[in-house]
């Protein structure tokens, strides 16, 4: 019988081709891309799962008065809590990140060195939070004996080939030797912890002078990620609850209230964005929902249009129905038979889905910039979803004719192949429905879209055309003025700048600053920046009052005192403030020019920088940081002072961009002095774009799958017009006859359709403005949401429903009248 069933339901599908094709269609692109998206969100949801015990990793986060949350904690961290809590404590281990030069002397290339950012200094018991697993040597001493050394399986085929490392060789700068000691796998990529080499906490304390068994007793330096693991069977938020309270019994308890400690779950850290000083990047997950939205949304839409087309094609049926009844076939036979063809074409639209989902994916994956796999056979969760869309829809779509067109007599069926106003209703209700999603994620594609070209290309105050950056070491620095007068001397430069943080990436440092005449908790939110001369005039910048840095003055101070022979103290320095610092000033009824300033940290009343100067000048407020964050008051100092040289990086300005042969001319000049290290250089217009790279995905992944929703809605709004056209084709014959024209037959049938996308768009259009200011609160430059958006939007859906209808109205007012009439 089943047999029957499903040879039946094969041959109808067969018979109505263009219905089963829009079908299958229609609900294999919603399948694949909610099962794209799905498995994108739970990718980036497994985050720093796969530990052992992740459940009880947590990492030690502060939130800073004034700056929000911050990763790094200082260095007294982990000590005070291996006092207070060592009992309820697994594990507590600090690591210290730095960067530096490397090349293998025993290596595949020993002459040339890299640039390495992710060196970590690491206490022991690391290897327990992050769970290495070792290839190669061991880890037995590897982070107590100082300069040993632990690498990645990547970093070592980098440097030594297929040659075993352990036992070799790398050189820092410095010409710092560092024993391979260890082998370690990559950690997979759902990891906020990227690193590439661990050594030590005793290599840190023996490089900066540090006694090996003394215990770090700032909060402010070194800055360093804190991780502990929580004993089984303790109150992870008590603890977490309780170190704000000891905290004050380690510092001043009035400045311990402006640095909140607490433990933060390792599996959230990759979810919850924003963090100061993060190890690498996380994401929003608002952001996640919206992407997991978008696909529940798609499948919806695709299953609406299935059950949509299912229905108005089983009212087509309803003679054969008749027929099959007056033969003798019993109702259960019937519900049988329709509900056969429902699984099966539902079957069918399945595996096109995973089939598109597989040649998708690289696509979907270079969108993102991201790779995964989608789990598709491994991933409970995901098969449950993809049986129980087949077994619900199949279902749904099957319900109505199963139960209700089969329950009917015969003879009402045969006198009248017409179903009640009802089912129409409820039809048009979907259509509207659908198309109030679709203009809905049009409205917010064409919002994000227009938000990152508006980061992209709004003024940032400076011009960051034709600026290369060069990282800076401290090779490079022992020789930056030569450095500085070479690259000057090459063709198409115009100048070259010393300074601490690149132009609109990089807000600075975060000290106390003190203004005369103005409160310090009015000037709380400060930043510090180092540059040198003619900074402001190459940037772009106007000096709205007093000058810039000028070596016609005696900018870099003096140093005045060695504070416990280790910390300078420096007076009579140069300031210049940007306007916002200048308008804290204003506020409190001080001159700006001339007014004394004080940059210094303290810590349990001991300082550890103080710098007093004077403000030489203003320049225009401008972006130091991105265009998410609003302007912050800033104060630059002399980048070569008279206690130390501030910079890190270098920027080069050229009249007409760069091109191959300029940056190997920069190369060649940069090697003649500092041969061996590299020259590692990046173009800031391309830092900055990247900085938006995520509202950029976000954008385009809005766009694409608000395309896909519409042309699901309109493959929908396809079957309905067909089916439509087919149920008054005897009507469309005696309208011509009688004289009807075709624009007016097409009219006719066409406002049938229009009519639910326009209430549609009164429904999408209300709920996408909210939505999307919702959205743009987190930046601080926004677009405005006008009046284009929403034209734009009901242009779009209008357009799209209105070409899919005409198109087939067009081919029913065209026909022959009389073989409507007739086939009647």
């Amino acid at each position: 019988m089943l047999k029957n069933y499903l040879k039946i339901a094969w041959r109808t599908l067969l018979r109505q081709r263009i219905f089963s094709l829009i079908n299958v269609l229609g609900l294999a692109i919603g399948l694949a891309c909610f099962l794209l998206l799905a498995s994108y969100v739970k990718f980036e949801q497994s985050y720093d799962s796969f530990q052992e015990d992740s459940d009880r990793i947590f990492r030690v986060s502060q939130q800073i008065r004034d700056f929000g949350n911050s990763a790094w904690a200082g260095g007294a961290v982990a000590p005070m809590l291996r006092k207070e809590f060592g009992e309820q404590l697994e594990e507590i281990v600090s690591l210290i990140q730095i960067n530096t030069y490397l090349k293998s002397v025993d290596g595949i290339n020993p002459e040339e060195s890299f640039r390495e950012d992710y060196f970590f200094y690491a206490e022991p018991g690391f290897e327990n939070i992050a769970g290495l697993k070792v290839l190669q040597g061991s880890l037995k001493g590897a982070f107590d004996d100082p300069f040993s050394l632990v690498l990645t399986r990547s970093k070592a085929k980098h440097y030594f080939g297929d040659e075993n490392p352990v036992g070799k060789v790398l050189l820092a700068t410095g010409d710092i030797a560092f024993e391979v000691k260890a082998v370690v796998e990559d950690l997979p990529a759902n990891t906020h912890m990227k690193f590439d080499f661990l050594s030590s906490v005793s290599t840190f304390k023996n490089l900066n002078n540090f006694p090996q068994n003394a215990d770090f007793g700032s909060f402010w330096w070194p800055q360093t990620f804190t991780y502990v693991k929580v004993k089984e069977g303790q109150n992870a938020q008590a603890i977490s609850d309780r170190i704000p309270e000891i905290n004050g019994n380690y510092r001043d308890p009035e400045e311990a209230k402006n640095y909140q400690y607490y433990l933060q779950p390792i599996q959230s850290i990759h979810l919850q964005s924003g963090f100061g000083g993060e190890w690498t990047p996380g994401v929003d997950q608002k952001t996640l929902w919206i992407f997991l939205s978008i696909g529940g949304f798609v499948l919806l839409l695709a299953c609406i249009n299935f059950i949509n087309l299912a229905t108005a094609r089983a009212i087509r049926r309803m003679k054969e129905i008749g027929v099959r009844k007056v033969n003798g076939a019993k109702r259960g036979q019937l519900m049988a038979q329709f509900l056969a063809e429902a699984f099966l074409t539902n079957a069918f639209a399945l595996v096109l889905g995973l089939i598109l989902v597989g040649l998708a994916q690289p696509i979907f994956t270079s969108m993102l910039g991201i790779s995964f796999e989608v789990p598709l056979f491994s991933d409970n969760s995901l098969i449950g979803i993809v049986l129980a869309v087949w077994i619900i829809s199949s279902l749904l779509a099957g319900v109505f004719p199963a139960f209700y067109l089969s329950g009917l007599r015969p003879d009402v069926i045969l006198k009248n192949s017409q179903i009640s106003g009802g089912k129409a209703l409820l039809r048009k209700s979907l259509v509207v429905f659908q198309f109030a999603l679709s203009s809905l994620l049009v409205f917010c594609a064409g919002v994000a879209y227009m938000q990152h070209t508006f980061l992209r290309t709004s003024d940032m105050g400076f011009d960051h055309q034709g600026l290369l950056t060069v990282k800076l070491g401290n090779a490079a620095k022992a020789q930056i003025e030569l450095l500085k007068s070479s690259l000057e001397q090459q063709s198409g430069v115009i100048s070259v700048n010393a300074i601490s943080n690149a132009p609109g990436l990089e807000g600075g440092w975060n000290p106390s600053v003190a203004f005369r005449g103005v409160e310090i908790e009015e000037a709380f939110s400060i930043y510090v920046q180092y540059v040198d001369e003619s900074y402001f005039e190459n940037l772009g910048v106007e000096v709205i009052a007093g000058r810039e840095f000028s070596p016609d003055f005696q900018d870099q101070g003096e140093v005045t005192e060695m504070m416990r022979g280790q910390f300078p103290k420096m007076e009579n320095l140069g300031v210049v403030v940007n306007e916002s610092a200048a308008a804290i000033i204003a506020q409190a009824g001080q001159e700006t020019l001339g007014n004394a300033v004080r940059i210094y940290t303290d810590e349990n009343g001991n300082l550890f920088s103080d710098y007093n100067g004077n403000i030489v000048g203003v320049v225009e407020d401008y972006h130091t940081q991105d265009l998410k964050t609003t302007i912050k008051p800033t104060v630059f100092l002399p980048v070569k002072n008279a206690a130390f040289d501030g910079s890190n990086i270098l920027l080069i300005r050229t009249g007409n961009g760069f091109d191959e042969a300029q940056i190997t001319q920069l190369k060649n000049a940069w090697n003649q002095i500092i041969p061996g290290i590299p020259f590692d250089y990046s173009f800031l217009d391309e830092r900055i774009a990247q900085n938006y790279a995520q509202e950029a995905r976000t954008g385009n992944l809005l766009g694409a799958f608000a395309i896909l929703t519409l042309l699901i809605s309109c493959l929908g709004l396809l079957g309905l017009s067909i089916f439509t056209a087919e149920t008054k084709r005897k009507e469309i014959g005696i309208r011509k006859v009688l004289g009807a024209s075709v624009q007016g037959i097409i009219s006719q049938l066409s406002k049938e359709f229009i009519y639910p996308v326009i209430l549609a768009l009164l429904i999408a259009f209300p709920l996408g403005f909210y939505l999307m200011s919702q959205w743009l609160e987190q930046f601080a430059t926004k677009v405005n949401i006008s009046i284009g958006f929403f034209l734009a939007t009901g242009m779009t859906s209008l357009v799209f429903a209105w070409l899919t209808v005409t198109w087939q109205s067009w081919k029913a007012a065209t026909s022959n009248p009389v073989k409507s009439i007739k086939s009647e």
